[in-house]
């Protein structure tokens, strides 16, 4: 009977030890109650005083080691990071604004020289071997009735400039008729001679001069 109400002084003791320990566990204090708590016991618990003295020695020892082990134990309970709550899944990025669409090039005038188109010396007549390029110039301009176009001619440096000056405007001129009897409107076209003043090579070879009478095509702006 004496060792069952001793072991449930024990008990109680145990639980006085854990109770200091769940409020702030600091070991050397759970120690010190735990002995204060089961030596009492111990001496309640015996009915002589040889018994009083070894229950009370024995339940110090008791509850000292238990309450010391038991703060401890709370104390790394307490110690343990609290798990933390799974984190949301991040929002998804939001999708990129498409590219601005981009503009259409705006269309550029065309420039059509016309290098092939040459002349015998001293001629304004349109040579046969030309026909084939101001053929091409005429189906490129056909249906576009909003484009105007300049025709230059030009001469080698050959004779008096006021005379290369009327050349170049009878080279010109017959281009232009040329192109009218080839389905272009008359009001598209218009004609200019420049004379001997814009070559586009020396005038002091036999192949440059006839490189420079010529006559070129111009698209306006």
């Amino acid at each position: 009977m004496r060792g069952k109400r001793f072991a449930c002084l024990i008990l109680v003791a145990a639980v006085a030890a854990l109770g200091c320990a769940n409020g702030r566990p600091v070991p050397l204090a759970c120690a010190l109650v735990g002995q204060v708590g089961l030596g009492a016991a111990g001496v309640a618990a015996g009915d002589t005083n040889a018994q009083r003295i070894g229950y009370g020695a024995a339940g110090a020892v008791v509850g000292s080691v238990a309450g010391w082990y038991l703060c401890k134990w709370a104390q790394k309970e307490e110690e343990k990071p609290a798990r933390k709550a799974a984190a949301p899944a991040p929002a998804p990025a939001p999708a990129p604004a498409p590219a601005p669409a981009l503009d259409e090039p705006a269309a550029v005038a065309e420039r059509i020289v016309l290098r092939g188109v040459n002349f015998d010396f001293d001629k304004s007549e349109i040579r046969p071997d030309a026909s084939v390029i101001l053929e091409e110039a005429a189906s490129m301009l056909s249906g576009k009735a909003d484009v105007q176009v300049r025709i230059e001619g030009h001469t080698d440096s050959t004779g008096p400039e006021d005379y290369n000056q009327g050349l170049s405007e009878r080279r010109a001129d017959s281009v232009r008729q040329y192109l009218v009897e080839h389905g272009i409107a008359a009001a598209q076209l218009t004609s200019a001679g420049v004379g001997e003043s814009n070559p586009i090579a020396t005038n002091d070879t036999r192949e440059g001069r006839a490189l420079n009478r010529r006559v070129e095509l111009q698209v306006l702006e």
